[in-house]
């Protein structure tokens, strides 16, 4: 009788065992031929692993940053409040062209909405820079031309520092030494100005930082 009562109990703890031990659903087991236990592994359907994810991650990066705009440093002078003096400001714009640069002065008031660049050309020697050979590069002055569309009629004292601005802006963004202006391919001429085929802008240091 003892014997029977301690079989029952080592029965009872077996199944008490196997209740408690976890079991993996990621397996599965499926009786094969002639009986036998055949263990398989689920999978994904779709075939997609962790790499192939972080490898889609990275592409998409990859393409956002090719797509974000590219900002350059540029310089744009402006006449103050009393028209005496050139504000420098320091800007980031998207390409340097002298278009954006005419849209610059524009919103700052230096020059009409609508204005356009019929033509910038430039001359002349290059800037000695990083990397070039002293011995290669052009000599002589680095002169632009400067052709717009149309120009606003100021005063006398607005309209040297509407020259000296547009002036100053090109001069230093291409790295100049003077700068000839036309209006749609003629010399600049006002009530107050009238400039020949030897007349050309130069830069101003009357500014100060904005």
């Amino acid at each position: 009788m003892k014997k029977l009562i301690m079989c029952l109990a080592g029965v009872m703890m077996a199944f008490s065992l196997a209740a408690c031990t976890p079991t993996d659903v990621s397996e599965t087991k499926a009786e094969g031929k002639g009986g036998q236990e055949v263990q398989s592994t689920q999978r994904n359907p779709d075939g997609i692993t962790p790499e192939m994810v972080a490898e889609s991650n990275a592409a998409i990066k990859r393409e956002a940053d090719e797509a974000a705009p590219i900002y350059e440093m540029a310089f744009i002078f402006v006449p103050n409040s009393d028209f005496t003096k050139l504000l420098r400001q320091r800007i980031d714009i998207e390409g340097i062209t002298e278009q954006t640069l005419v849209d610059c002065l524009i919103e700052n008031g230096v020059l009409d909405e609508d204005t356009t660049v019929n033509l910038l050309e430039i001359e002349g020697g290059e800037k000695i820079g990083p990397g070039m050979d002293v011995d290669s590069a052009e000599e002589g002055e680095r002169i632009g031309t400067l052709d717009l569309s149309k120009i606003p009629e100021w005063g006398a004292a607005e309209e040297t520092m509407m020259l000296n601005a547009i002036a100053n802006t090109f001069i230093e963004n291409y790295e100049l030494d003077k700068l000839k202006l036309l209006i749609n391919g003629e010399n600049y001429e006002s009530a107050q100005t009238a400039q020949g085929d030897g007349d050309y802008l130069e830069f101003t240091e009357n500014y100060e930082e904005s």
